[in-house]
């Protein structure tokens, strides 16, 4: 079910903003992890994600754009474990932003589409993205640069022709977060001042490093908490509610 993707060139089918894709995406309920500062959490939050989602009979691609390729080290870990349940797109961007292949993981996606998202994403690779994208999840991790940061790319995305053209449903959540902690506190009231929903609060915990070696979600680890369970179902209950409002019916 996996199917990788070599490295963009200039030769490829190369998608820019002048090509929109919005036909295609309409039938696709497209979720972008995404956050111009490196090491916030997106392929965390974009791996539990695709596994919660995978888990309960949905079918899933998880597109990974990051040079890193983590999310697609992951899924690999998870099809060496037996669960060959998402399909796996990698397509490895950089900074000069070749899109392309854009249209063709739209077209092998049956229903959901979850995209891991570079570090440095702007401009034209952030405008193009957004234009087959239904919602973007920010996660913002609590210190100030990673607030200035967050700050920054939430008015980028909000200025991009794409969103200006189709506003998108736009959700931040704070990721490796200690709460009772001054800077934590820094961080929520940046958050809750936002004109933008500030879904959940994600906690400092071992337990994502190790579902992340063992190709799965935190949800699917015995020893999460009520805690880990309560700030996932509030993400995933608002995605839910974005899909119908968006009048996506899942192909279950």
């Amino acid at each position: 079910m996996s199917v990788s993707e070599s490295a963009v060139t200039p030769q490829d089918d190369v998608l820019t903003p002048a090509r929109p894709v919005a036909n295609r995406a309409d039938q696709h309920f497209v979720i972008l992890l995404a956050n111009a500062k490196g090491g916030c959490g997106k392929t965390t939050l974009s791996t539990s994600l695709a596994s919660y989602y995978a888990g309960s009979g949905r079918d899933v691609t998880l597109l990974d754009l990051d040079p890193q390729q983590s999310a697609s080290q992951w899924c690999r870990q998870r099809q060496q474990g037996g669960n060959d349940d998402i399909r796996l797109i990698s397509i490895p961007l950089d900074r000069s932003f070749h899109a392309g292949k854009l249209q063709q993981a739209l077209r092998q996606t049956n229903d959901l589409l979850i995209i891991d998202s570079p570090a440095g994403l702007d401009g034209s690779a952030l405008n193009a993205l957004l234009n087959i994208s239904r919602v973007v999840l920010v996660p913002v991790l609590p210190s100030p640069i990673d607030i200035r940061a967050a700050t920054r790319f939430m008015q980028a995305v909000m200025l991009s022709p794409a969103n200006r053209r189709r506003p998108k449903r736009l959700a931040v959540i704070a990721n490796r977060a200690r709460e009772r902690t001054r800077m934590y506190s820094r961080l929520e009231l940046f958050l809750t001042s936002l004109k933008i929903p500030f879904l959940s609060t994600l906690r400092d915990t071992q337990l994502y490093v190790r579902a992340a070696g063992e190709g799965c979600g935190v949800l699917d680890l015995r020893e999460a908490d009520q805690q880990d369970r309560d700030a996932w179902r509030t993400v995933i209950e608002w995605l839910e509610v974005q899909r119908h409002l968006s009048g996506v019916i899942p192909r279950l």
